[in-house]
């Protein structure tokens, strides 16, 4: 597989088909109608989910570890 440019996320990925490219098209768009804007991360994840590359379960775990992360920085800056 080629390696590209990703219509969704602009970052580097292998060459999707045409029904994930449909999948991660209608996942961004229901979160934009819905008032969510997804970041080039989250699409990212997105796509790596479609692939395959990560289930559903790991993705989530990358997300709680992200926001934990996020926490325990603003915990440290408002201590600090």
């Amino acid at each position: 597989m080629a390696i590209t440019e990703a219509p969704h996320s602009g970052l580097p990925r292998q060459d999707l088909t045409p029904a994930m490219e449909n999948a991660l098209a209608c996942a961004e768009k229901g979160q934009q109608l819905a008032g969510h804007f997804p970041s080039p991360q989250d699409m990212e994840r997105a796509r790596r989910i479609v692939t395959g590359e990560v289930t559903v379960e790991q993705a989530e775990a990358e997300m709680h570890a992200a926001l934990d992360a996020l926490v325990e920085s603003a915990r440290r800056r408002d201590v600090g």
